[in-house]
């Protein structure tokens, strides 16, 4: 006679079940299953004809004959239980019915959920000289407990003790231990729920707390309490682990998972909140800065209404901001400043109890999920993360690139990297075996010396290779990613400088195989000892003027070193510099001195391209034609972010309160030359200068002859010149009349002032010659007016005294005025240097006081 197969799913994680229960699963006919206690992703392995029952609404009777209706035509049935059906699992009566049938039983077991739990605690249950015993139990519901079961007699023991279904109870449990179990009130407890679910979430605490805890954590019955010495692991009889190096706390914190570097700022928002930031401050045992709505010795106080304006002013300046209150207080108040996950810091969101720590952005790069775990430690709340590969108990390939303290060279490879290892894709390995071991072996990624598939390189790049930095189907990390910054005394001893950098590295746990560069001062170039350093570590040196030096900010200036060679700094600066200052704006370890005469500080290099390091940046940007409305926003964060601002004074004194005291470059009419010469000195100083022009810079502007400089003079050979589009006059004219640009137009300067009169009155005839639309700019001065009255006479005899046209004055602006008429009838005396003139074809309508171009549909297809 067929049989029933009782399986045990095993704690909730898929691949948790055995090889056993699953083949039964595989081939069932028919499986019944306890609801929500079960994964339902474990139904997938079933055959599609196979029927599937919840069992969650069913009583005994209507179960066991579910089971008997396919038993009795030879079916194979399995009935699916949570965990070990032999733990609470109320299989006696389902098998005593079902044997009274005439069927048999066979019972697969499962993992205990106690044991799964087990597992993400981390802890062994029996340890010795502690614990050599372990209680399965729970407290008394409907269903009673035997008198001689009481937790209280299984506390006496010092077993380790396991609670099922009594979350509901736990602060009666907590106090029964403690008054008639006679544990004390620092017993540790831990509370697990949903175990090696993805859900998964772990309380730990002490008797005398744990209760408040699992309150404000709102876990459901389907958590597990752990109460024993075994939960704090095997210990030494004599010597406490405490103070040992391994051992983290919420104040000594060394797990990978939970490790952060960094300068972090915290924003309270209530009383409570500023005495949680002060405990994570203290227990952060980071460079911190407090700031809080509530005035404080220890905090800088938040003026009323300017927090977005603070959070703007600090983002560039802290690795992590933890905010201490509503998580929407956080959203709204980062939002204007994020950039890209490769370049954000870490932000958070803590409930100002500490109950509740959430990752908000930069969880991976930025240490935000790793943050999130280290306050959670210290808090005793709980880390809240979000990001996907996380969320699926995998390791996200940006946070193995973080530990392994590798640069990303190519960031935008991230996602596709992390869908294949959450989908388990194929991907392969490139490079060193031995990191290969360590960190990707288990991800279920192959080492492979040649891959036709998505792959990950680890220092296997050729730097040259520009095209690396836009691939998103491999990834590429360079476990080369410092800067050494390097002061010294002339003549230093260059086995004292190899030694004293073994130890500077030593120090930090990192090696000379991290140096990607050495940074130095110019007046260095020579120095035998950081030349003689470069070539045992086959790397590149870098020296730089110290007028390139001295503009860039540093956390340790030093006097000392200014009087001698007139910059505060040598090793902090330059290797900021060689990273990419101003994007890299601290160094990741800052200055150490060695006997007085040598200096050591390291810079991470940024993920993705790094722009040239020698000199600035020259970004000329169009403000359009003279209302706000027109600038686009990459234009006004490019005017927020540049160091310099240079043009004409009527344009800055349009921009003028965005400026924000930034050092400003200007003068008038006929100082273009001086103008911009001036901007690109700045910029080959390392600085980034924002040249600001009307309209579109790439129209009659000042990005021509920026780029004709940087031909030109040698010293402005390498600057970028980096051109941002504004609107240009033409089209805000144009959408004022109507359309009448529609088939396409020229544009012509009448101005004379650099081109020849000739050459414009060339420009006229062909394009009057042509079936265009035209634009006149710079029509007429005061007294230049001649190339006008010629130009319109060109048109007439071209096109006719009966063509369309039309003048724009001011356009965009408050104040704008226009006209539309004849040829023949253009108000000369209304034309100055602030007019657009549009002159028409053939092709051009006015109708209704709307100027426009037929484009042609009309004629091809309206019937």
């Amino acid at each position: 006679m067929n049989k029933i197969i009782i399986v045990g799913a095993g704690p909730g994680a898929e691949d948790l079940i055995t090889i056993r229960g699953l083949k039964a699963l595989q081939e069932a006919d028919f499986v019944l299953y306890a609801g929500s206690l079960v994964n339902p992703l474990l139904l997938k392995h079933c055959k599609k004809e196979c029927t599937i029952l919840d069992s969650a609404n069913m009583n005994l009777e209507e179960q066991v004959n579910s089971m008997l209706a396919f038993a009795k035509e030879n079916k194979k049935v399995v009935r699916l239980h949570t965990g070990d059906p032999a733990i609470y699992g109320a299989i006696n009566e389902q098998i005593r019915l079902i044997k009274a049938q005439g069927y048999d039983i066979e019972i697969v077991p499962g993992v205990s959920s106690v044991f799964g739990a087990a597992a993400s605690l981390g802890i062994e249950l029996t340890s010795p000289e502690i614990s050599q015993s372990v209680v399965l139990t729970r407290t008394p519901g409907r269903t009673p407990m035997p008198e001689k079961e009481k937790a209280s007699t299984f506390a006496k023991t010092g077993a380790t003790l396991v609670f099922f279904l009594s979350t509901g109870k736990i602060d009666d449990l907590m106090e029964d231990l403690s008054k008639n179990g006679e544990l004390s009130p620092d017993t540790p407890v831990a509370v697990v729920y949903r175990a090696t679910w993805k859900e998964e979430r772990i309380l730990r605490g002490t008797i005398a707390d744990i209760s408040q805890k699992t309150e404000e954590a709102g876990f459901g019955r389907q958590a597990l309490i752990f109460v024993g010495k075994a939960l704090q692991g095997q210990e030494d009889s004599n010597v406490s682990k405490l103070y040992e190096k391994t051992f983290s706390h919420g104040y000594r914190n060394t797990l990978q998972r939970e490790y952060f570097q960094g300068i972090c700022a915290l924003y309270a928002f209530s009383k409570q909140g500023l005495a949680k930031a002060k405990e994570i401050a203290q227990g952060l045992n980071l460079p911190t800065q407090i700031y809080s709505v509530y005035e404080d010795e220890q905090a800088i106080t938040i003026q009323k209404g300017n927090i977005q304006n603070l959070i703007s002013q600090n983002w560039n300046s802290f690795d992590a901001h933890i905010f201490l209150g509503a998580t929407g207080i956080a959203v709204r108040s980062i939002a204007p400043c994020l950039e890209h996950k490769s370049f954000d810091p870490a932000v958070l969101s803590c409930s100002d109890s500490g109950s509740h720590i959430i990752s908000l952005v930069s969880g991976h790069i930025g240490g935000a999920n790793r943050l999130a775990r280290k306050i959670a430690r210290i808090t005793g709340g709980q880390a809240c993360i979000s990001t996907a590969t996380d969320t699926n108990n995998k390791t996200g390939i940006d946070e193995i690139a973080m530990e392994l303290n590798a640069r990303i060279l190519n960031p935008k490879a991230i996602k596709t990297i992390n869908a294949k290892l959450l989908h388990n894709e194929p991907l392969d390995f490139i490079g060193n075996k031995e990191i290969y071991e360590q960190y990707f072996s288990n991800l279920g990624i192959q080492y492979v010396t040649k891959s036709n598939t998505s792959c990950i390189y680890v220092d296997t790049i050729n730097n040259n290779e520009e095209d690396i930095y836009t691939d998103e189907k491999n990834l590429y990390l360079s476990t080369k990613s410092f800067v050494l910054g390097i002061g010294c005394r002339k003549d230093t001893d260059p086995i004292l400088m190899q030694e004293k950098l073994h130890d500077f590295l030593s120090k930090h746990h990192l090696s000379e195989k991290q140096i990607a560069k050495i940074s130095s001062v110019s007046l260095k170039k020579d120095e035998k000892a950081i030349l003689n350093l470069a070539e045992k570590l086959q790397v590149p040196t870098y020296f730089y003027e110290e007028q390139e030096l001295e503009h860039i900010t540093i956390p340790n200036p030093s006097q000392t070193v200014h009087n001698k060679i007139g910059v505060k700094s040598v090793s902090e600066a330059s290797s900021l510099l060689c990273a990419g200052y101003p994007k890299v704006k601290r160094p990741f370890i800052e200055k150490t001195a060695y006997e007085k005469c040598l200096t050591f500080a390291l810079t991470k290099l940024p993920h993705g391209k790094i722009q040239n390091t020698k000199t600035g940046i020259m970004s000329v940007v169009g403000l359009g034609s003279g209302s706000y409305k027109h600038i686009t926003p990459e234009v006004m964060d490019i005017i927020k972010n540049c160091d310099i601002i240079a043009g004409y004074t009527p344009y800055i004194d349009f921009i003028r309160q965005h400026i924000d005291n930034k050092p400003i470059i200007q003068n008038g009419m006929m100082g273009e030359m001086e103008r911009c010469k001036k901007a690109m000195e700045e910029a080959s100083k390392g600085k980034h200068v924002c040249m600001v022009c009307s309209g579109d810079p790439g129209i009659l502007a000042m990005a021509g002859l920026l780029l004709e400089l940087r031909r030109s003079i040698p010293e402005f050979n390498t600057i970028t010149v980096n051109t941002y589009a504004g609107i240009t006059s033409a089209n805000i004219a144009a959408a004022s009349l109507g359309a009448p640009l529609q088939n396409g137009f020229c544009l012509v300067s009448l101005s004379d002032l650099l081109v020849p009169s000739n050459e414009v009155r060339q420009n006229l005839h062909a394009v009057a010659s042509s079936a265009l639309a035209i634009t006149l700019y710079n029509p007429a001065g005061k007294k230049r007016r001649e190339l006008l009255h010629e130009a319109i006479q060109i048109f007439i005899e071209k096109r006719g005294e009966e063509t369309l046209s039309a003048y724009v004055k001011n356009a965009g602006r408050e104040n704008e005025t226009k006209w539309i008429g004849k040829l023949k009838d253009l108000p000369f005396d209304d034309i100055d240097m602030s007019t657009l003139l549009v002159i028409g074809n053939n092709r051009t309508i006015f109708d209704d006081n709307y100027l426009y171009e037929a484009r042609g549909y009309m004629e091809k297809y309206h019937k």
